[in-house]
């Protein structure tokens, strides 16, 4: 038995919570949050861009702490699930290592590449592991489809396209997300879940080519942006993101990607489920895990942790990547060039 605590209680921090409550070999022993109210179990007001958040927890059971110091103290907790706004996931990984605990972070690794390169020698030198949650990895359509690719069944990619389009996150503490030195912008909180998968799909590009719009709903985040990521031989693929819908549209993500012997779709607005087309006229509808990506990457990081041994799904080095790659789109959108990322 994992036993885990969370640090941090808003939207991520109880999808955390639940999904873990889906697995035996885990156990959520303690909780840390500044605001009284998310310890008393009353989490009516919290938000997000999918279902999931709000409403109220039975906290009898779990050590609530104030402090994120006492919760790293806590003996009953091996690992620190850190789901707290990106500006401070460095500061508070690197704290918890450092106090010998295993760290689970969210996505994005941190905000700046050079903290990812502190967390990494911070485990090392605690010889603990260290897990980020690039959930797209583990989101059931995403990991069929990179079944299929390595697969070869249906030859080569030749064009791949991604999108991740939501409603204008007003629902983040203190505006948090709105603030690009918080959060990084649409690029590096949204987008970088595309990003994250186009590196592990096809390898980290050699540039990317990207347009977006600069402070349309902030003052200077990209809020929307378009990339083509660069590589030597191909394939062609680009992803676009943005944060700049209309409140009633909601939220929504998909794919459409060409092989030489067929294209795979799916879009979860209009409910298309992974659909594969093949070039001798026949449509395929594979079956799909039926857990969401939460549930699936939280148990592989707990298998790990109990087993001792390291992810063969994301490591913090991908993390890194999908960052280093996100602030170079970004840098893309501003200066107008191709950027280089290796």
């Amino acid at each position: 038995m994992v036993k885990v605590g969370i640090l941090g209680i808003g939207f991520m921090g109880t999808q955390h919570f639940r999904a873990y409550q889906a697995y035996r070999k885990a156990r959520v022993t303690a909780l840390s949050d500044l605001n009284p109210k998310r310890l008393d179990g009353d989490w009516s007001d919290i938000a997000g861009n999918i279902e999931g958040g709000g409403g109220k927890a039975d906290l009898s059971r779990i050590h609530l702490h104030a402090k994120p110091a006492d919760l790293f103290a806590d003996p009953d907790v091996d690992v620190v699930d850190i789901t707290l706004p990106t500006f401070v996931h460095a500061k508070y990984a690197i704290a918890a290592l450092q106090a010998g605990k295993h760290v689970i972070s969210e996505k994005p690794m941190a905000i700046r590449v050079a903290q990812c390169g502190q967390m990494i020698d911070a485990a090392k030198k605690a010889r603990k592991q260290l897990f980020v949650a690039h959930c797209i990895r583990f989101w059931p359509e995403y990991a069929t489809l990179k079944k299929i690719i390595d697969s070869k069944k249906y030859g080569k990619v030749l064009s791949a396209r991604f999108w991740r389009i939501s409603a204008t996150p007003t629902w983040s503490w203190d505006n948090w997300l709105m603030d690009e030195k918080r959060s990084g912008g649409a690029v590096v909180d949204l987008h970088i879940h595309d990003t994250d998968f186009v590196n592990y799909v096809f390898g980290v590009p050699k540039a990317v080519r990207s347009t977006g719009v600069v402070g349309s709903v902030s003052k200077s985040c990209v809020d929307a942006i378009t990339t083509q990521y660069i590589y030597d031989k191909g394939p062609e693929v680009v992803a676009h993101s943005n944060w700049i819908a209309a409140p009633t549209f909601g939220f929504t993500h998909g794919f459409c990607v060409c092989l030489e012997k067929a294209t795979v779709e799916h879009d979860a607005k209009s409910g298309t489920p992974l659909t594969v087309h093949t070039a001798t006229g026949k449509t395929l509808q594979p079956k799909v895990p039926t857990h969401d990506g939460y549930v699936a990457e939280l148990r592989h990081f707990v298998d790990c942790i109990e087993g001792g041994k390291r992810s063969d799904v994301v490591t913090a080095q991908d993390a890194r990547d999908a960052l280093k790659v996100t602030l170079a789109e970004a840098k893309a959108v501003k200066t107008g060039r191709t950027v280089a990322v290796r």
